[in-house]
């Protein structure tokens, strides 16, 4: 039980942000939800401090009803990914986690906090390390423009977000994981989004030294796949629905890039032998 004037302070703080929630909702409705695709700022009325917390408490559950990857050196070629593309973001609001879960299901996802998993399923359907740097780099940018916790607030009302972060509701905290990033979770994020964690994540590549085709060729690849083998692809595109135009979009941001140098991978043989270890 809170102490009185701290209830009735949070009361209070939960109407104001639900007031401001709701301009914000009825502001993305006339403006068609577009987004600057540079613009990182968009108005989040969870505190960076407050994602932080919150993903600290979505990644136990996470990780209590997922199969994460205990290999070493699985674990540490995709943590090693994540960091060099994290050289190329424009802004690292959080100390990024990288981890694998054993999911034949090709997919990847973020959790708010910085905190992103990729499935197995996605290293064995990536035919390069630029193809899984592609991936990756996109849920990055969802961190980065702390996609999740603003389409969360919108999606769910502030004041379950803060029931969550106060500790009042493990039980809503649990079924909310599972929803969202369980084994036929989604975090529909908004079109605006997803373009823009596209845009980003392409940079991203590009200023980290990866190809940034590699983004392209595997949502291509994703395209046909999804008519052979669609059970593996439901939450993927479920998540991060992909059109034409996005392909398009994508395309349209590789060749608005300055000529900038590619290094490819690190570590030429690595991804072979992850993917084999993997298989």
């Amino acid at each position: 039980m809170l102490p009185e004037g701290i209830r009735v302070k949070g009361e209070m703080m939960t109407l104001f942000r639900s007031l401001v929630l709701a301009l914000l909702v009825f502001a993305g409705l006339l403006s068609g939800c577009s987004v600057n695709m540079t613009d990182l700022q968009g108005i989040n009325l969870i505190s960076v401090d407050e994602e932080k917390e919150l993903g600290t408490k979505f990644t136990a559950e996470i990780e209590n009803q997922r199969q994460v990857v205990t290999d070493s050196e699985v674990n540490g070629y995709v943590d090693r990914v994540g960091k060099r593309l994290l050289t190329g973001a424009r802004d690292v609001p959080f100390p990024f986690t990288f981890k694998v879960i054993k999911d034949d299901s090709v997919n990847a996802f973020a959790v708010p906090g910085g905190h992103i998993y990729v499935h197995t399923g996605l290293i064995k359907a990536a035919a390069s390390e630029d193809e899984l740097a592609g991936v990756m780099a996109h849920e990055i940018n969802h961190g980065v423009a702390r996609h999740g916790t603003r389409q969360m607030t919108q999606q769910y009302g502030y004041s379950l977000v803060l029931q969550l972060l106060l500790g009042q509701n493990s039980g809503q905290l649990s079924q909310l994981a599972a929803s969202l990033f369980g084994q036929a979770g989604t975090m529909a994020y908004s079109r605006g989004m997803e373009n823009q964690a596209d845009y980003l994540g392409v940079e991203t590549m590009a200023r980290a030294g990866y190809d940034p085709k590699g983004m392209l060729t595997f949502f291509t690849k994703l395209d046909s796949m999804q008519a052979q083998q669609p059970s593996q692809l439901a939450q993927f595109f479920s998540s991060h629905p992909l059109t034409a135009e996005r392909v398009q979009r994508v395309n349209t941001a590789i060749g608005q890039l300055s000529p900038m140098k590619y290094s490819g991978p690190t570590d030429k043989g690595a991804f072979a032998r992850i993917k084999a270890k993997v298989k």
